[in-house]
């Protein structure tokens, strides 16, 4: 009896500590016990966390189910934050696990000493093989003369964007990691880019994101759950993703050769035969890499573009004004290079102004607190889910003199000239700014260039082209899908 009675108090003890809200905590939204208060389906979440930022300040906790979340809603305090080591880490999402095929590996999504590691070795290979240097940008050249050829076989239809731009963006990044380019209409390709659309719905769509926000569910929930709110439809998609990547790699594993090395996977074999630590690299930590730059690569990229072409459609003055600044600086017919940059002032501010309305990634990838620690005065527990909402810095009115409005004068001073301002994170900032974030811009600047100095982009006759986002995207700003006509420019 006494046992028992004891026993039912430490339950209780033990179930008060777990339910307590923390001390210190910034102001927010606690919500119920154990269930917190979820976010509405009507509204995109960054939006709901926008309202609260009025009555809460730049710092806001709103805890979701069983996660404590902490929102950056100030520039200073974000580049601040994710500098630092102990917000460095990511949380142990169910969605990132499923995408870390059973872990959190890999670069994306991954922790620890392996992830930067990889990281490193990531950085230091993509810079061997030409990211920053006149090698990648010819690679971006020509895959741009291609695009082109590809879209003058789109010209005066009232239809969506060509998959060339995909496959574009994906033959960059594809080249310099297993050394393969595919030609515009290959099917494989379009196969390839729309799998890695698919899956990055599939971890953001509909109830999978409650696997997230309650822990104790991805652990004890029965299959039969897991299969209808769709946990395993994101398993299943990323082993596909997985097993694309796989198939480069043990092709290379029968042709490897340490005398000739032709890619990101032959450095990655060399390293393995070199290191012999598999504590570090395996097979395993390698189809992760390949997917991780495969995803980042095609999706932020192809996404950002449609955003652009789709505001210069919408506003067809900006269009107007972009290509007679690039008829004056590049003949026509020359292939656009990175070092026109300089002399295409507004064309680099629209470019800008893309990425700060669009804010494609408006809550970041969320990071969380690796120990309990204090942030501007406030307590952090060990576990709190840290989101930089990269959307507030974007539509700060103390930053921005038309937040909402797509305004490329943000970046122009009076006299014309661009001008880099505070607040613009498109890549994010600090230990995990996006680390491709170099060939990113080349391959934007070189590929919407080459587009808009041979075709003009206009809405379907009668229609009205909407810049809502699609509400079921949860963490990306992914457009709705739009139709428009191609014209080629005489």
């Amino acid at each position: 009896m006494l046992t028992g009675l004891l026993l039912f108090i430490l339950f209780l003890l033990c179930l008060y500590f777990a339910l307590r809200k923390p001390t210190n905590l910034p102001p927010g939204v606690w919500g119920l016990p154990l269930l917190g208060k979820f976010p509405s389906s009507s509204q995109r979440f960054a939006d709901q966390v926008k309202e609260l930022r009025p009555r809460y300040g730049d710092i806001i906790t709103w805890r979701v189910g069983g996660r404590i979340q902490v929102f950056l809603c100030n520039y200073i305090t974000i580049k601040r934050v994710l500098n630092k080591q102990e917000f460095q880490d990511r949380p142990d999402f169910a969605t990132f696990i499923a995408y870390g095929a059973g872990d959190l590996r890999g670069v994306i999504v991954g922790n620890g000493t392996k992830w930067l590691m990889h990281r490193r070795f990531m950085l230091r290979q993509l810079r061997n093989l030409g990211m920053g240097k006149s090698k990648a940008e010819e690679a971006i050249q020509e895959e741009a003369a291609l695009m082109v050829q590809d879209f003058k076989k789109h010209t005066n239809e009232d239809k969506t964007l060509p998959m060339s731009l995909g496959v574009a963006v994906f033959n960059v990044i594809w080249k310099m990691v297993a050394n393969k380019r595919f030609e515009p209409d290959e099917t494989e390709a379009h196969d390839i880019i729309r799998l890695v659309w698919e899956m990055n719905q599939s971890l953001q769509k509909g109830k999978v994101m409650l696997f997230n926000f309650l822990p104790l569910l991805a652990a004890c929930a029965p299959e039969w759950l897991k299969r209808r709110w769709g946990l395993q439809k994101a398993r299943k998609l990323t082993e596909k993703i997985n097993q694309v990547t796989k198939e480069y790699v043990d092709e290379h594993l029968k042709t490897f050769n340490r005398l000739y090395i032709r890619d990101l996977i032959d450095e990655y074999l060399l390293a393995m035969e070199d290191d012999n630590d598999i504590s570090v690299y395996s097979l395993e930590d390698l189809y992760l890499v390949a997917t991780d730059l495969l995803v980042a690569g095609v999706e932020t990229t192809t996404n950002t573009m449609r955003w652009a072409i789709l505001y210069l459609a919408k506003f067809p003055e900006v269009q107007r004004r972009v290509q007679r600044e690039i008829d004056n600086v590049i003949p026509r017919g020359t292939l656009p290079m990175y070092q026109h940059k300089s002399k295409l002032p507004y064309f680099e501010a629209v470019l800008s102004e893309v990425h700060r309305i669009a804010s494609l990634v408006p809550l970041a990838v969320p990071h969380v607190a690796s120990k309990d620690t204090e942030l501007e005065g406030y307590s952090i527990p060990k576990g709190t889910v840290l989101y930089p909402h990269l959307e507030c810095c974007h539509r700060d009115p103390t930053l921005w003199e038309r937040p909402d409005e797509f305004y490329p004068e943000h970046f122009l001073d009076a006299d014309g000239k661009y001008i880099n301002k505070e607040g613009l994170l498109p890549f994010s900032v600090g230990r995990r700014v996006c680390a491709g974030e170099s060939l990113a811009r080349v391959e934007l600047f070189i590929f919407l260039l080459a587009l808009l100095q041979n075709f003009t982009f206009s809405a379907p006759k009668g229609e009205k082209l909407s810049t809502e986002v699609d509400l079921d995207e949860l963490f990306l700003n992914i457009c709705k899908p739009f139709r428009i006509i191609i014209s080629e420019r005489q």
